[in-house]
């Protein structure tokens, strides 16, 4: 990895593959993906992206409103490697606000990542699986990679439970009214203890985190105690 690359304040090394980033062949990875539409509109969201081999990548499109319109209509997209729990709420929850973006070559990824990668399109396959969003139309859509990069300033962070219980509190939001319409006693019940869990081992962004989470499930469930 030689050639360097310079976004607001950070440093990045080119890298050759996805190996480089530890992701591996089989593996999904949760990821904020970037795009933007035909009108240079910036949208980001979180997607979970399966490495097919070192230099394709597989993401399954459902909900992902704009981002799904955006990749149908360009296909193109930047993976961002992000590690902070507010990122991941405000783009599951809403859209991200504009101070959290920053631009590749005129194409938006998300400020400070600490590893990203362009990616374009190459094959696009509809869907169609019981209890999924759209009247359960969705798309499987393969990847070229183009350019990887890493933040020079890539410091080891220990698992910690609570970004867990938060990337899974994510998931039964997102899900909570269709794959498990019929089971939120028990997801709720669960997302209970997952923010109990949270509060308990997490920092300050987590539990501001978990704590929009939960209010907006309860803001958008009245009956949910």
């Amino acid at each position: 990895m030689t050639a360097k690359l310079k976004i607001n304040n950070t440093y990045y090394k080119k890298a050759d593959n996805l190996e480089s980033l530890n992701m591996f062949k089989g593996q999904l990875y949760e990821t904020i993906v970037t795009t933007q539409s035909d009108e240079s509109v910036k949208n980001a969201a979180p997607i979970g992206v399966i490495c097919k081999d070192s230099n394709q990548i597989v993401i399954h499109l459902d909900n992902c409103v704009h981002t799904h319109l955006n990749i149908l209509e360009n296909g193109e997209l930047i993976v961002n490697i992000i590690k902070d729990p507010l990122i991941f709420t405000y783009s599951t929850i809403g859209e991200l606000d504009e101070e959290y973006f920053e631009e590749f070559n005129s194409f938006p990824m998300i400020k400070n990542t600490i590893e990203f990668f362009k990616a374009h399109v190459i094959q696009i396959r509809e869907k169609k699986r019981e209890n999924d969003y759209n009247e359960g139309i969705g798309h499987i859509v393969t990847c070229e990679v183009e350019d990887i990069y890493i933040s020079e300033y890539n410091e080891i962070i220990p698992l910690n439970r609570a970004m867990n219980a938060i990337i899974e509190s994510l998931v039964y939001y997102c899900r909570f009214d269709h794959k498990y319409k019929d089971k939120q006693d028990m997801i709720w019940i669960h997302m209970k203890e997952l923010n109990r869990v949270c509060h308990k081992v997490g920092n300050e962004s987590e539990k501001k985190s978990m704590k929009i989470i939960m209010d907006e499930m309860r803001e958008n469930h009245d009956y949910l105690d």
